[in-house]
């Protein structure tokens, strides 16, 4: 009821309400003006992907939120708990560290398995629910993605981010990539070394600009040791 209402006028894109003891978060469609639309996308359509995406992979039992209710103008989820990102980051024991980077790598895996591509998994599109790790955000959702491609695309992505900011939590990385392939389709960790392959002409063009500071700066410096990760002869034997 509160969804609904509030969609019939002037509401916030996300928002949280408490019902009993139990958390939920009603999303709606993002309301951008012109120069945004043209950067991000007609928010409906993203809206509409989310939701389809959620539909079928609650059907199939993906490690995703349960869809709780819907409507024309918004989706119901449950709270999810504290996203990886943020784990990683306040987590100080080097042990729990790589255990919730290897399970979360191994949850993404089993997603794949399942026929799915998230489009861009990032440590902070992971929650850790009472059940484990659950994706989440699914605003680029394309079933033509569903495809071995498009799970490689996913697990560079996720390395990457990775890399990028959660610098300690990356000497777990080539553990959680083994943890991946465990469950992940046969077949896409090549596909993914060969991407880098032919991406590696990417670490050179940025070479003067890995200097920066700040967030940008940090993700220009995470493009070689992506590369390093996927591509580094030692590594691939191991992993």
């Amino acid at each position: 009821m509160l969804a609904e209402s509030h969609g019939r006028g002037p509401a916030p894109r996300i928002e949280r309400i408490e019902i009993g003891s139990r958390a939920f978060w009603i999303k709606r469609p993002e309301r951008l003006n012109w120069r945004f639309r043209l950067q991000k996308g007609n928010p409906r359509a993203a809206f509409e992907r989310e939701r389809i995406a959620l539909r079928e992979m609650n059907a199939a039992r993906a490690p995703v939120p349960d869809l709780c209710a819907e409507g024309a103008d918004y989706i119901v989820l449950p709270d999810c708990g504290t996203d990886l990102r943020h784990l990683l980051h306040f987590e100080d024991d080097t042990m729990r560290r790589r255990a919730l980077l290897l399970d979360a790598a191994g949850t993404l895996g089993r997603f794949h398995a399942l026929g799915f591509s998230h489009g861009r998994p990032s440590p902070k599109d992971m929650c850790l629910s009472e059940n484990g790790f659950v994706l989440l955000d699914f605003e680029r959702y394309r079933h033509r993605n569903n495809t071995l491609r498009g799970h490689a695309r996913d697990l560079v992505v996720f390395a990457f981010n990775v890399l990028a900011h959660s610098p300690n939590a990356t000497e777990a990385l080539p553990d959680a990539l083994a943890a991946y392939r465990e469950r992940a389709p046969a077949g896409t960790w090549e596909l993914a070394q060969q991407w880098c392959g032919r991406m590696r002409w990417a670490e050179w063009v940025t070479k003067p600009v890995q200097w920066r500071r700040g967030k940008h700066g940090r993700e220009f410096k995470a493009i070689p040791h992506l590369f390093d990760l996927f591509l580094a002869r030692a590594q691939s034997r191991d992993i």
